[in-house]
C-alpha cells in the first residue's frame, strides 16, 4: 500500500513544487501596470532654451523646424492593483510653465512623507521636438537622456543613466555619475564628466575636455581641435586624430594606459612619462630634455603642438596612424 502511495506521489519532485510555486507567485509579485499619455505643445523663439527636469524616465530630443515645443510623454506606474498604479500615477504631475524665450518642463513627485507610494513605481518617459536652432538644459535621476542636432548650446546632467548627443552646432557639456557618455559628429566644445561609466567622442570639430573617475576615455576621429584634455583615474585613455600647431593636448591616467594614433605627418613637442609602465613612440624624437625607458621628452618633426602624456601604472603609445 505504502509502495503504491509513493508511487502516486513520485510523478511531483520536491524541486519541481518549488519551481511551480514560484511560478505561480511571480506573476502576483509583479503587480500591475498603469499607462498614462501626455501631450502638449507651446511657442518658443527659434533660439529660445528647453528645460526638462525628470526623476524616473528617460529623456529623447530632437529637432524640427516649427518655432514651438511639442512635448509628449508616457507616465508609467506599477503597484498590487491597477487601482493603486492608477492612484499613485495621479500624484505625479507634469508641470510645463513658459516665458519669454524658455518652455520649462517638470515632473513633480509628492513629498515622501505621507505617500505610501514610491518614486520608482512611477516613471515619466518623455519625447521632446525643440526648434533647430534652440538651446537645451536636460537633467534625470534616473533614466538615459538623448539628444539629436541640436544647433543651440546642450547642457546634460545625469545621477543614474546615460548620455548618448548625436551632432550639435554649439557647446556641449554632459555629466554622469553612474552611466557613459557618447558624443558624435558635434561642431562645438565640448565639456564630458563621468564618475562611474565610459566616454566616448567620435567624429567631432571643437576642442574637447573630458574626464572619468571610473572609466575609460576614447576620443575618436578628432579635426580641428586646438585644446583637447583627457584623463581618467582607473582606465585607458585613447586619442585618434589631428594636433594642430599652436594647440594644446594633454593626456593622463593613474591606472591605465594612454595611447595615441597621430597622422604620420604629425609635428609636436612631446612630453611622455610613466611611473612603473614604459613609453614607446613611433614618431622619430629629436631630444630635447629627458630620454629613458620611461620619460621621453623631445620635438617630432618641426614641432609646434603641446603633447603631454603621462601615467602613474600603465603604458604611454605613440603610434602613427596607419
Amino acid at each position: 500500500m505504502r509502495e503504491r502511495e509513493r508511487k502516486r506521489s513520485g510523478g511531483l519532485k520536491p524541486g519541481f513544487a518549488l519551481m511551480l510555486g514560484l511560478l505561480l507567485i511571480v506573476p502576483l509579485l509583479a503587480g500591475e501596470t498603469y499607462q498614462e499619455k501626455f501631450s502638449r505643445t507651446e511657442n518658443l523663439t527659434s533660439d529660445g532654451l528647453v528645460s526638462i527636469s525628470n526623476v524616473s524616465g528617460d529623456i529623447r530630443v530632437m529637432v524640427w523646424k516649427e518655432a514651438r515645443v511639442k512635448i509628449e510623454a508616457v507616465k508609467s506606474s506599477r503597484a498590487a492593483t491597477e487601482a493603486r498604479a492608477r492612484e499613485n500615477a495621479d500624484k505625479v504631475t507634469i508641470e510645463v510653465t513658459t516665458e519669454p524665450g524658455l518652455v520649462r518642463v517638470e515632473t513633480r513627485y509628492p513629498e515622501s512623507r505621507g505617500w505610501s507610494g514610491s518614486d520608482s513605481n512611477v516613471s515619466v518617459d518623455y519625447t521632446l521636438w525643440m526648434p533647430e536652432q534652440a538651446s537645451i538644459e536636460a537633467r534625470s535621476v534616473s533614466g538615459d537622456v538623448r539628444v539629436e542636432k541640436a544647433g543651440g548650446s546642450v547642457r546634460i546632467n545625469t545621477v543614474s543613466g546615460s548620455v548618448t548627443i548625436l551632432g550639435g552646432k554649439k557647446s556641449i557639456s554632459a555629466r554622469a555619475v553612474s552611466g557613459n557618455i557618447r558624443v558624435t559628429e558635434a561642431e562645438g566644445d565640448l565639456e564630458l564628466g563621468s564618475v562611474s561609466g565610459d566616454i566616448q567622442v567620435s567624429k567631432v570639430r571643437g576642442s574637447v575636455e573630458a574626464e572619468a573617475v571610473s572609466g575609460s576615455v576614447r576620443l575618436l576621429d578628432i579635426s580641428r581641435a586646438r585644446r583637447v584634455s583627457a584623463k581618467s583615474i582607473s582606465g585607458t585613455v585613447e586619442y585618434r586624430g589631428q594636433v594642430l600647431e599652436n594647440g594644446s593636448y594633454r593626456f593622463s591616467s593613474h591606472s591605465g594606459s594612454v595611447i595615441l594614433t597621430l597622422p604620420a605627418g604629425s609635428s609636436f613637442d612631446l612630453e611622455a612619462s610613466s611611473f612603473s609602465g614604459s613609453v614607446s613612440t613611433d614618431f622619430p624624437v629629436a631630444v630635447t630634455g629627458k630620454l629613458g625607458g620611461r620619460t621621453i621628452q623631445g620635438r617630432a618633426g618641426k614641432g609646434g603642438a603641446e603633447i603631454s602624456a603621462k601615467v602613474f601604472s600603465g603604458n604611454v603609445e605613440i603610434r602613427k596612424e596607419s
